[in-house]
């Protein structure tokens, strides 16, 4: 129906656009998203197929040594994993907490200002975190320690835990936000004291959505490169003992920052290398399925 009546002295002539052409447009933009995703993976998977399937290269050892054929990636996952455990167990309580305050306690005016400081925080390069790590954060954490370097595994995580702060504190305040203010007067006509109503109705109505701002967080944990190869050294080995975080290590995206370009394209170091940005796009791919996921559960089943 390309006319409709709005009232019967309005005008009788409006027509309204035809949405063939949006939605073509729309359906071409996700292909062609995908078509760039499945070219990405395809890239990867064909680059790094010679580290695939060979047999002599001890992918799964701790030592790497492109010079003797040793490239022992277990070191760099490692580094990677017990980076953004740190950066979680830092930032996804405070990330919380703070937004708790900020939905909770704080005026209309005052949430609008403290979630504008929160975007330019996100937004605040990597480069430049890395810098402040440089300059600030290793030194305090090599004189509280008294290490001889501040470039250090706990340097990083905290670093990291920094910058994914304002992302999980905007979208966990956004979660909790939009908890149906009737579910709150129902909980205060009951009986329940503030702090009642935000432990027992409002964070388990908004825990999948904040849940899912975890994730997404993590996600971009694990993309982060020039911050953390500035402040977390560049040993290429598991620390001793296994969970001292006062050692230098390495993650696969301090790794591929340093060594990718150093490495002739089609070699077997190169191979190695695009086998390590293959496994970084699968640990990024699940977070975000999963964050997806919860982001898109049903409340009613919840």
């Amino acid at each position: 129906m390309n006319q409709i009546s709005l009232n019967p002295r309005l005008r009788t002539d409006i027509t309204f656009p035809k949405w063939n052409g949006l939605k073509s447009y729309a359906v071409g933009s996700a292909l062609f998203s995908s078509t760039i995703i499945m070219l990405i993976l395809g890239t990867l998977l064909i680059q790094s197929h010679p580290a695939l399937f060979a047999n002599d290269l001890n992918l799964l050892s701790e030592v790497w040594d492109p010079a003797g054929g040793q490239y022992g990636i277990i070191p760099m996952i490692f580094g990677t994993l017990i980076i953004m455990s740190i950066a979680m167990i830092i930032a996804l309580p405070l990330g919380v907490l703070s937004a708790i305050y900020i939905a909770e306690t704080r005026s209309d005016r005052l949430k609008h200002i403290l979630k504008s400081s929160l975007e330019v925080l996100a937004g605040i390069p990597s480069i430049v975190y890395g810098l402040i790590g440089v300059a600030y954060l290793s030194i305090w954490v090599a004189e509280g320690f008294e290490l001889q370097t501040g470039r250090v595994i706990l340097t990083a995580g905290l670093l990291l835990a920094l910058m994914i702060l304002p992302t999980i504190m905007t979208l966990s305040e956004d979660a909790i936000s939009s908890v149906p203010r009737a579910y709150r007067e129902n909980a205060a006509s009951l009986g329940l004291y503030h702090y009642e109503i935000i432990k027992d109705i409002v964070l388990p109505a908004a825990k999948a959505d904040i849940a899912g701002a975890a994730l997404l967080a993590l996600g971009r944990a694990l993309g982060e490169t020039m911050a953390v190869m500035l402040v977390i050294g560049s040993l290429d080995r598991l620390p001793s003992p296994l969970f001292n975080v006062l050692a230098s290590s390495q993650t696969i995206t301090s790794k591929l920052g340093r060594e990718i370009a150093e490495s002739a394209f089609g070699s077997t170091h190169f191979s190695v290398l695009v086998l390590m940005s293959l496994i970084l796009v699968a640990f990024t791919l699940i977070l975000t399925i999963a964050a997806q996921k919860l982001f898109t559960k049903d409340p009613h089943n919840a």
